[in-house]
């Protein structure tokens, strides 16, 4: 299994993951689904198309669901946030200052630098909440699938649970159950719906946007 946790922003992957799901949210993603034919083919949304309102309103409640879900693993961080104070007229004709000399050895070398004690402090925190927000997704996705098997149970009880079919996959394994993968910001999800009440579940750090997840 590839290591669970990178140092990858979960929230500011999850706009990578908002700008997938404009072309793909309210529609069916699923592997074990067969292409479409005659009227359903000529009815299906185009990719580059723009989002109706329903679509755009569904995202808009997943990706609330997201930050919901991710909120206890951040308490110090505030509900909203902060409205900015009006920025001075001349804030926007400002120019960044030009260096004096030469650039230093780090600047040419970015691999040479070292971080500060507050950088180290900064990535373990980083890594602590991609780790607990993480377990928070894999305990609600276990829950929802325990005791199911069937593709159509599974995909009805994840979209019940909050995840949307935009970033759900699933795949039918004859005798064993339903093989599925959910792509949630910096985190892949992937497990088997055995009909056990402990259905395997695991994280995967996502390494590639366009292929968030391991193929089924």
């Amino acid at each position: 299994m590839k290591r669970i946790f990178g140092t990858h922003r979960y929230l500011v992957s999850a706009t990578a993951l908002c700008a997938l799901a404009l072309t793909a949210c309210g529609t069916t993603q699923a592997e074990d689904s067969g292409p479409a034919k005659g009227a359903d083919a000529a009815a299906a949304p185009k990719p580059d198309a723009e989002p109706g309102p329903q679509e755009s309103a569904q995202l808009l409640t997943f990706m609330t669901f997201l930050n919901k879900v991710a909120e206890p693993c951040s308490p110090d961080l505030p509900k909203e946030p902060p409205i900015a104070d009006e920025a001075p007229a001349t804030a926007s004709a400002s120019l960044p200052p030009i260096p004096d000399g030469p650039p230093s050895p780090d600047e040419l070398n970015p691999g040479s630098y070292k971080g500060t004690e507050e950088d180290k402090k900064a990535e373990a925190e980083l890594e602590a909440r991609n780790k607990c927000v993480t377990k928070a997704h894999s305990d609600r996705v276990t829950e929802a699938v325990k005791g199911l098997k069937a593709p159509a149970q599974v995909r009805g009880s994840l979209n019940r649970s909050g995840y949307v079919d935009s970033v759900l996959k699933t795949r039918e394994q004859p005798g064993t159950g339903t093989r599925f993968s959910l792509g949630l910001g910096s985190v892949c999800l992937t497990g088997t719906a055995d009909g056990s009440a402990s259905p395997p579940v695991g994280g995967h750090e996502l390494l590639d946007p366009e292929n968030p997840c391991p193929r089924l």
